[in-house]
């Protein structure tokens, strides 16, 4: 082309080639500038319809104009070949500067920030890179950096093309560079190195994936060397998904702070991901105009049993404290600006040794103790109490099982939910009291407790709030779901001073993210809403309210008068992923007099493992470390499983097949609800049965595995339905969970039209399993105001067949192929078996304990068992987690702070 014309560009020199096109050199006839002409691949021009979007998505990008990215001028068509015209960038590339001398901190600070602000700028017009790596970025003879090539390989991708045909090449993009489309599993493209996992894997594609980019990009400028590039594109893309990410491999020269955004640039969750690149920006400007705090450069204190230095802190906190106090006045005040610098804290209390932090911690009103949930070794959570003057943590006695801590208004108590109750102990010792009956231990979803002896709680996972004095007695209402609403949850409350008032999370399904902040009274079961929030909210005096929008801490003004939030959310820099298990929950406290406790959790991986009856491991299904896995479920012939995988940054799950025989896996759904889950097979192991949870209700999906497009609803449930067991005349049993946390066992036919109750009046049963033979049904009950396991002819409704297999506590019941046994979960954790005599009714023999089951939470769904009994497979919480909890000492201090930590 050199010496032709295209419009009036005349081509003067070659300056590359990749998979986005050749590159020229050319002069503009009509203006007398030099530009930049990129000659598009013949695949994307002889695709009308790619053409077509091509040509949509260059009009967006022409729309960035900004001094860091590299302008698109226009695209020109001359016979059958399509061109770019771009801004002509002279420089080198900055995979040219590095591989000659290594670059000094400054030069990395100033290229850093203005990829930055060109990232922000695109980010904020809703153009994702998608290829971000230092070919694509150049640093002019000024030192101008320019980013090159935004937004081309979504404009490039062929996913919408006509033709169908699938672009497999490992040099498209410029080798290492991989691309690969057409499949409902998504598109790869990009710089295999430089690929953010989501984006290896073929997951969606959103600004994280460059926040991810820039961080490699950022390690890569901070140690000469490449993070993942291996000989291969199969190798490096391995790297990207599972390598170890050694910190300590950056020069030990670099600042904490810079340290810390790697981190957070380069966490393989994107929920755990920075959120905004422009949070990266403002931590650079703080470094490079030396505006880093003392405290958050040093390196971090952790908690110890050190009495004697805790005296001396704590006389600084004071000072700190009160200087937070006058500061945050003056803001709220202002309405605007960021407050004086005051004295501030932050310290991280490590876990006890042996201990695995999980989800719940509460601080006192006073701001001197911290309650935290841990779970040992054995599986079982317990209630910790750290003096956070002194130092010490102590396990309380008789709290095994412990979830969701709340503090006494004086601090001499701490309520908490444990083996189907709401629960109270006293710091002095004694026993721990229930105040009320809940649902199983992992469904109840928080509670509070007034200044006038009143506790707010959740019993379950959907459904409104309820109360009871601190005292006991019997539990009321405290709030209403409004009828044709379409929230199906409300949790995590929390008292305002006045112990009247109390703000509460509300959203939509079972617990569908982003929802709602309310504001409740007693007496009243109607709320007013607040706003939006993806999480509980709290109060902290004197007048604001601290809560999680998108995956950002922030703090806003509410005004107690109008009952309103008024402003602007103001970022506190601490990014709280949620869980995927328990929408809406965020590790956060907050004392009234300025002390904040968090911690980002790390819970969304879980292995599947085998073990035999005396509990000891015999192999790992699957130990991707990156993958929650729910709902484990054998086929009848025992060759195949189902289960639901949740990728990283999804809050929804998908169900695979694993093919037990073979060692492969396929996914069958795509998580288009917000909740595949709780699959069941059929008779013949052709087809499956599942849970599909949305905004408005539920339903009962079914499908081939065969044939995974085949899936078709079976019938709609307005509650939360769940099936059981798939019946040989092709009906179903499926439980139905209404808005009062009860469940209903029912029997429908094989069109899903005609339904029958089979449920007693006994109490909700829960967990369903039925027999071999198809007459009896195992299930868990509430009927003696504790969780047990029972059995029941599956006909009979008024519950006189009814016949109690456990003694103390149990749930989760599973049945070997013969029926000749049963197992199922204690109180204590335990797995434990039963033998059954056939009979009318059968024998039920003692119960055998076999192991310490180690379940994930939701423990009812988390395990089966072969037909011959001889091996179970788990799905087996992890101990490895050691994320410590944080703890700021006047938190006022970080308000209007973009940097994520």
């Amino acid at each position: 082309l050199i010496g032709r014309r295209l419009g009036p560009y005349e081509i003067t020199a070659k300056l590359g080639e990749g998979g986005m096109g050749e590159v020229f050199r050319a002069t503009d006839a009509n203006l007398g500038r030099e530009v930049a002409i990129k000659v598009l691949p013949d695949a994307l021009t002889a695709d009308p319809e790619r053409v077509s979007r091509f040509e949509r998505e260059a009009k967006v990008l022409a729309s960035l104009n900004h001094p860091n990215i590299a302008q698109i001028y226009g695209l020109e068509t001359s016979g059958e070949k399509k061109a770019l015209v771009l801004e002509l960038v002279e420089g080198p590339t900055l995979a040219d500067r590095l591989a000659q001398d290594p670059l000094r901190f400054e030069e990395i600070l100033s290229i850093a920030r203005e990829i930055a602000n060109a990232l922000e700028e695109a980010h904020g017009k809703g153009i994702v890179h998608r290829d971000l790596k230092p070919q694509n970025v150049k640093v002019t003879p000024d030192g101008k950096v320019k980013v090159l090539d935004f937004g081309l390989a979504k404009a490039m991708d062929p996913t919408a093309s006509s033709s169908g045909a699938v672009t497999a090449s490992p040099t498209l993009l410029n080798s290492p560079t991989l691309t690969a489309a057409g499949t409902q599993l998504g598109v790869i493209l990009g710089t295999a190195a430089y690929m953010a996992p989501e984006q290896a894997r073929g997951g969606r594609v959103d600004k994280r994936a460059d926040v991810w980019a820039f961080g490699v990009v950022l390690w890569e400028m901070l140690t000469g060397s490449s993070l993942f590039a291996e000989g291969t594109v199969s190798d490096t893309l391995a790297g990207v998904l599972k390598s170890e990410i050694d910190l300590g491999r950056v020069p030990e020269t670099t600042p904490a702070e810079i340290r810390r955004l790697l981190r957070r640039c380069l966490e393989r969750n994107p929920k755990n991901r920075l959120h905004d690149i422009a949070d990266a920006r403002i931590v650079l400007d703080e470094v490079a105009s030396g505006r880093v705090d003392e405290v958050a450069s040093a390196a971090p204190v952790v908690v110890r049993k050190k009495r004697a230095a805790w005296p001396l802190l704590a006389a600084a906190l004071a000072a700190g404290l009160v200087l937070g106090a006058v500061a945050t006045k003056r803001l709220w005040s202002s309405g605007s600006g960021a407050p004086s610098a005051p004295l501030h804290r932050e310290l991280e209390v490590a876990p006890p040794s042996g201990q695995q932090l999980v989800s719940g911690l509460a601080l006192s009103v006073d701001g001197r103790k911290l309650a935290y949930v841990a779970r040992g070794e054995e599986g079982r959570t317990a209630l910790w109490v750290r003096s956070l003057e002194e130092g010490d943590a102590t396990m309380l006695p008789g709290t095994a099982d412990a979830r969701f801590p709340f503090w006494s208004p004086d601090g001499r108590q701490v309520g908490f939910f444990a083996q189907n109750r709401l629960k109270v102990t006293d710091l002095l010792g004694g026993s721990p009291r229930t105040l009320a009956e809940t649902g199983a231990t992992v469904d109840a979803r928080g509670g509070t407790w007034s200044e006038k002896g009143t506790i707010l709680y959740v019993p379950t996972f959907i459904g409104p709030l309820w109360r009871v004095s601190a005292e006991g007695g019997t539990p009321e209402p405290a709030t209403r779901i409004p009828d044709g609403s379409d929230i199906g949850t409300q949790r995590f409350p929390n008292f305002l001073p006045d112990g009247a008032r109390f703000l509460f999370y509300a959203s939509s399904g079972t617990g569908v993210e982003p929802g709602d902040i309310y504001l409740g009274r007693l007496g009243s079961l109607d709320a007013k809403r607040l706003g939006p929030a993806t999480s509980g909210a709290l109060f902290a005096a004197p007048d604001s309210v601290l809560y999680v929008r998108g995956e950002m801490l922030v703090a806003q003004r509410f005004d107690t008068s109008r009952e309103e939030l008024v402003g602007e959310p103001a970022p506190l820099g601490i990014l709280l992923p949620g869980s995927i298990s328990v929408s809406g929950q965020r590790s956060l406290a907050v004392s009234r007099e300025g002390t904040l406790a968090y911690r980002a959790d790390k819970r969304d991986a879980t292995p599947l493992v085998w073990v035999d009856r005396k509990g000891e491991e015999i192999g790992r299904l699957h130990s991707d470390t990156e993958i929650w896995h729910y709902g484990p479920r054998l086929s009848p012939d025992g060759r195949m499983l189902v289960v639901s995988h949740y990728e990283p940054g999804s809050k929804s799950g998908g169900l695979w097949i694993h093919d037990l025989a073979r060692g492969t896996a396929f996914p069958v759904t795509f998580g288009e609800s917000s909740d595949d889950t709780l699959a069941l097979w059929s008779p013949d192991g052709r087809e499956i049965a599942y849970s599909a949870v949305g905004e408005s209700g539920s339903s009962i999906s079914r499908l081939d595995i065969r044939t995974p497009e085949s899936a078709r609803t079976w019938f709609r449930s307005e509650g939360f339905a769940i099936p059981v067991a798939w019946l040989a005349d092709g009906g179903l049993l499926f439980v139905e969970g209404d808005a009062a946390g009860s469940f209903t066992l029912w029997k429908t036919d094989a069109a899903g039209k005609e339904r029958q109750r089979l449920s007693s009046d006994r109490g909700s049963e829960t967990n369903v399993v039925l027999s071999p033979d198809g007459r009896w049904i195992a299930f868990g009950s509430n009927a003696t105001r504790r969780q047990e396991v029972y059995l029941r002819r599956v006909d009979d409704t008024s519950g006189a067949t009814t016949i109690r297999v456990s003694s103390s506590g149990g749930d989760a019941p599973r049945w070997r192929g013969d029926g000749r046994e049963l197992y199922f979960v204690d109180d204590s954790g335990e797995l434990m078996a039963v033998s059954v005599e056939p009979g009318d009714p059968p024998r039920i023999g003692g119960a055998t304990p076999l192991f310490a089951a180690r379940l994930e939470e939701a423990a009812d769904t988390q395990y089966d068992v072969t037909s011959d009994g001889e091996r179970f497979l788990l799905n087996r919480s992890l101990i490895e987690d050691r994320v410590p909890i944080e703890v700021v000492l006047g938190w006022r201090a970080r308000l209007g702070r973009g940097a994520a930590r």
